[in-house]
């Protein structure tokens, strides 16, 4: 395969890390190989500090992962996932700061380097935390001020199925041994692999006592 200089430059990363992991002795504790990135956008404590001062209003949902779109076509397999129960979901005030993370961490995701957009570990403290409490990714928050929420999950999964394993080709033929058609000849091999998303969804709270049902589905 014939790589062009800034695609090699790219994995060298990539491979480097992958290498290490590999090499590294099965007792010994991995580094954490990648580089954290913090959103340039300034982050309003005073804000985000009010809005979550105590309020009457809740919200309240399901959230699930989205599958990918290539693996649903290719595996006949579910669209999406629900969260499971015990998963937590995590609620932070929505703010420039917040798009500012999603921006960067879409940003990251295309270059496919070793770097993570992260979140000030000021920004981090403010937030509410609770947990799905049933196997529909049903989910809820109470006591909340009116205002825009940002809400999120890492949804774990597991993606199982078969593929089709050619080990030869069976051909029929007529009376006169000209061939008619071909077959590929294999088996169905089972597989299955632990899958985690980042679901994430932007919640508005209009009024005092307002309850707002919502679902979130993940990118």
């Amino acid at each position: 395969m014939n790589l062009s200089r800034p695609r090699l430059s790219r994995l060298l990363p990539i491979l480097a890390a992958t290498f290490a992991l590999l090499l590294a002795p099965s007792h010994a504790q991995l580094p954490d190989l990648f580089k954290y990135i913090e959103p340039s956008v300034p982050f309003d404590e005073p804000a985000a500090k009010a809005q979550l001062e105590p309020g009457t209003s809740t919200i309240r949902g399901t959230i699930s992962a989205k599958e990918n779109k290539a693996l649903i076509k290719a595996l006949n397999i579910s669209k999406s996932h629900k969260a499971s129960q015990g998963t937590v979901v995590t609620l932070m005030p929505h703010s420039a700061y917040i798009d500012g993370w999603l921006a960067l961490d879409k940003k990251i995701r295309r270059k496919g380097n070793l770097e993570k957009a992260a979140l000030s570990a000021q920004a981090s403290s403010y937030r509410i935390l609770t947990k799905v409490i049933d196997e529909n990714g049903s989910f809820a928050f109470t006591g909340l001020k009116p205002g825009k929420y940002f809400i999120y999950a890492q949804v774990n999964f597991v993606v199982a199925g078969s593929s089709f394993v050619q080990t030869g080709t069976e051909t029929s033929y007529n009376v006169h041994g000209q061939a008619l058609h071909s077959q590929a000849t294999g088996y169905f091999e089972p597989f299955a692999a632990d899958v985690s998303k980042l679901s994430t969804g932007i919640v508005t709270v209009s009024s005092d006592g307002q309850t707002v049902e919502t679902v979130i589905r993940g990118q």
